[in-house]
Formats: structure tokens, C-alpha cells, sequence
């Protein structure tokens, strides 16, 4: 029986044959579509142009107002105390003999020691803060406006004083505008006014002593609108937190300095 060599089949089935073609191995999921950095799920993008934000915190306090608005007027203090707050420094004073204020307090006594206390001393005007929180840090300029004994309010960005004209007009305080003296602009803030007010309440007579402590409620609010809303989507996390933080912390700050009021 003939034989037939198989060699021959074999060579010609092996030239044929369909040629693997080695790739080079990819991570499960690598991208062939990139997604964009902002479009993550769940993360709701806030209008830039939408009404600002704002975040509200009030506390009594058993201490004189001037005391603790002297307190809250020390923007050199803040970082010492404050969260989020990791430098500041006072730029522009204003002129002690532009405020001329009368005070309305029914005691003698203590209505001159007001009257010292808002003529005779300069308030801050304008301050450089550096702040940050939910990953976001900036430095910026706050204009600064003081109604002596009342309120401490801090405004950046396209913002404007919320202090009512008469007091302005009273008190000869003037809103340079946005962008005065600010190194580039508002920054991260589109619009910011953070505003301390300090009211005096009754006395309040300690029924284990004859003495009477003097009451003070204090209210923060700061209104803020972000230039970009991806600064809002990061900080929402944390936003709500902000103003609590920030008036526990000046309760701590008001009990180291002033001590305990009970004698």
C-alpha cells in the first residue's frame, strides 16, 4: 500500500492558518470615553447667578456687649480661635473722631463709659483673611464697616454693606465698591458678608448672689454666593456646620478672656 507523507499538508496548513495578533492587556473599565470631572453622580451643580446662600447662628452670653463686641472687633484674634480661619490681619483702621456716636443706655454710669468706648478708639476698615473649609482655601480682602458696640460686618466680592445708610451716613462710613484694594478680585466668592451683631439684654439677677450679670445675645450670619458652583457642590457637605462651629468657638474664646462672670 502506498503511503502518502503528511508533511506537506501540514506546511501549507500552517502558512493558512489565521495568525494571532497579540494586544496589549487593558484594566477592566479603562476609559474609551472619558467622563467629564464635573459630571459626578449625585453631585448637584448650584446656579452662580442663583440668590446667595445663607447660613444663620445666635447664642446668649452672661457678658457685657462692649466686652464681647470688643472681642468679635479683634479680626487680629481670629485665627487663634476661629475655624477655618488661618490667618487675618487688619489693613485700614478708620479715624477714631469719625465716630461720633451717643449712646442710648439709660444709665449714666454706663452711658459714658460707652460714649468712651465709641469715640475714642478706631475700629478696622479693612482686613486680609485667609479661610477655607470642605477643601476649598482662599485668601481674600474684606471690607470692613463697625457700628460700635452693635455689629462687625465683613463684606467681599461684588457685595455691599447691609448696615442701614442712616448708620453709615451717621457713623461717616463709605463703601469703596468691590474690587478696592483687593488683590484679584473676589476670588472664590462671587459676593460674602459675614455679619456679627452684639444686642445687650435685661440684667439678670443670680438668685445664689445680690449681683447682677449683664446678658448679651450675639447673632452671626454670613451670606455668601460662590464664582463657581463647583466650589458650592464640594462645600455643601460642611456648609450647614459653619456657622455653629464658628459661634461655639467664640463662646470658648469669650470664656477664656472674660472669665467666669459670677463673682
Amino acid at each position: 500500500m502506498a503511503t502518502t507523507s503528511l508533511r506537506p499538508c501540514a506546511q501549507r496548513f500552517a502558512r493558512n492558518a489565521p495568525r494571532a495578533v497579540a494586544t496589549p492587556w487593558t484594566p477592566s473599565g479603562s476609559c474609551q470615553t472619558r467622563r467629564g470631572f464635573l459630571n459626578i453622580p449625585g453631585l448637584s451643580m448650584p446656579d452662580a447667578n442663583g440668590p446667595p446662600q445663607t447660613l444663620t447662628a445666635r447664642r446668649t452670653l452672661p457678658y457685657a456687649s462692649n466686652r464681647l463686641y470688643e472681642l468679635i472687633a479683634d479680626i487680629d484674634s481670629y485665627p487663634r480661635f476661629l475655624p477655618y480661619c488661618t490667618s487675618a490681619r487688619v489693613t485700614h483702621w478708620t479715624n477714631s473722631s469719625s465716630v461720633p456716636v451717643t449712646s442710648t443706655s439709660s444709665s449714666p454710669t454706663t452711658a459714658a463709659e460707652n460714649t468712651a468706648f465709641e469715640t475714642k478708639r478706631r475700629w478696622p476698615a479693612q482686613a486680609d483673611l485667609t479661610a477655607g473649609w470642605g477643601g476649598i482655601q482662599e485668601t481674600y480682602t474684606s471690607r470692613v464697616f463697625c457700628v460700635p458696640g452693635r455689629i462687625v460686618e465683613a463684606i467681599s466680592g461684588e457685595a455691599g454693606p447691609e448696615i442701614p445708610t442712616a448708620d453709615m451716613e451717621r457713623l461717616g462710613l463709605r463703601d469703596p465698591g468691590p474690587g478696592a484694594g483687593i488683590r484679584g478680585g473676589g476670588g472664590v466668592f462671587k459676593s460674602l458678608v459675614t455679619r456679627w451683631t452684639v444686642r445687650p439684654l435685661p440684667p439678670n439677677t443670680d438668685t445664689t448672689s445680690s449681683s447682677k450679670i449683664e446678658w448679651s445675645e450675639v447673632d452671626l450670619s454670613i451670606r455668601y454666593r460662590f464664582s463657581n458652583p463647583l466650589y458650592a457642590a464640594v462645600s455643601s457637605a460642611v456648609a450647614d456646620k459653619l456657622a455653629p462651629v464658628m459661634i461655639n468657638a467664640f463662646v470658648k474664646e469669650a470664656e477664656r478672656m472674660l472669665g467666669n462672670p459670677r463673682p
